[in-house]
């Protein structure tokens, strides 16, 4: 019995032995931010997803939608200031696709989830200002208890613009998107299914036309973005096991690299990091960054939304930008309302050896083979 004891013993002390190095092999590198949002209106648990909208004619001016919780969107220009606020319910995440077929002209949209009507809401973006209008025809409605995470998807296969969206319950419907005829959008269900539990992290890749998506405190998962794909994923990404990982996984971005490349960006909301993925092949981890204080911005903790582009904006984001939502946001040392971070991704790509692919326009992105 003593030798079966010792036995055990060993087994895991090797097995926290070999966790252990596995943390100690990908530490996250410190990255600074360059600016930050306005403080959000109301307090608590309020700021929560951003998405990222490149100007068609001067990128020094696209903007940053972000959500409110506490009642609507915001809008952002580069600098962190706030434009617009529009007051519309409670709104959870938000997500931007460009030339939306809108009869005959085509619009930018920004489309969020919104916890006080149970919808997905639709807007277009004015390509001068970057305000928005609702354009919601018939009001899609989720059959979710509670609509919670959110993505768009851009189908390069059939040219079709489709919803993607988590309930709270892990519920999980796709919704193509159409005109309705008379300038506003609305919505046809073609797909569901139900994740063990609750989810919310959705982004998807237009170009090789995959979702993935953040069950909160198991791990991300990569599905067929195409209604027609199943309901059963892929494959698992990577899991909340306090690698790479710590629940709770919450926002989910892509970065477009040039021929394909590129990576996936994930929050790692329990230790305040983000791990980044191959965006080819199996997904293979790479690295693992933090934001810390830099020139009277704090640091970033407790990340919910996030979204990156890889596109030059202008002479201040020359090679593209990351933006994080900060759950406790500081003020000379002085909690304040939440609000969101920008940071220069030439320093994130520095700091943890990743590419820096400036020219990949998210309006014209192309379909990659899967093979």
């Amino acid at each position: 019995m003593a030798k079966w004891k010792m036995t055990a013993v060993t087994m895991i002390l090797f097995a926290l032995m070999v966790q252990s190095s596995a943390w100690a092999a990908a530490p996250a590198v410190s990255v600074e931010p360059k600016d930050e949002t306005d403080a959000v209106a109301v307090g608590d648990d309020a700021a929560d997803d951003p998405a990222i909208w490149v100007h068609p004619a001067d990128k020094s001016k696209s903007r940053v939608i972000a959500t409110n919780k506490g009642g609507g969107l915001l809008v952002y220009d580069l600098d962190g200031n706030q434009l617009y606020s529009y007051t519309t319910g409670k709104m959870n995440n938000i997500d931007v696709r460009y030339d939306f077929p809108l009869g005959k002209t085509k619009v930018d949209i920004a489309a969020a989830t919104n916890r006080t009507t149970n919808t997905i809401d639709i807007y277009s973006i004015d390509k001068t200002t970057g305000g928005l209008t609702n354009i919601s025809g018939t009001p899609i409605v989720s059959h979710a208890a509670e609509v919670y995470g959110f993505a768009l998807y851009h189908s390069l296969r059939s040219g079709k613009f489709y919803a993607l969206v988590t309930g709270k319950d892990g519920e999980f419907e796709q919704y193509e998107l159409t005109h309705n005829g008379a300038g506003k959008d609305n919505g046809t269900l073609v797909r569901t299914f139900t994740t063990a539990t609750q989810s919310e992290g959705l982004v998807a890749d237009d170009e090789y036309g995959y979702m993935y998506l953040a069950e909160e405190d198991a791990a991300i998962w990569k599905y067929d973005a195409e209604p027609n794909g199943g309901t059963a994923p892929l494959r698992k990404v990577d899991s909340a096991d306090g690698n790479h990982l710590t629940a709770d996984i919450e926002g989910l971005t892509i970065y477009y690299g040039d021929d394909g490349e590129g990576y996936l960006l994930a929050s790692s909301q329990g230790n305040s990091t983000y791990a980044v993925y191959e965006r080819e092949d199996d997904n293979d981890y790479v690295a693992s960054f933090k934001v810390v204080d830099h020139g009277g911005v704090d640091g970033v903790s407790g990340t919910d939304g996030i979204d990156v582009l890889s596109f030059g904006l202008g002479s201040k984001y020359p090679h593209g930008i990351f933006v994080t939502q900060d759950d406790e946001n500081l003020q000379n040392g002085t909690i304040i309302n939440q609000n969101f971070k920008y940071v220069d991704w030439e320093r994130i790509a520095d700091e943890a050896d990743l590419d820096t692919d400036d020219d990949v326009d998210p309006r014209e992105l192309r379909k990659r083979s899967r093979d």
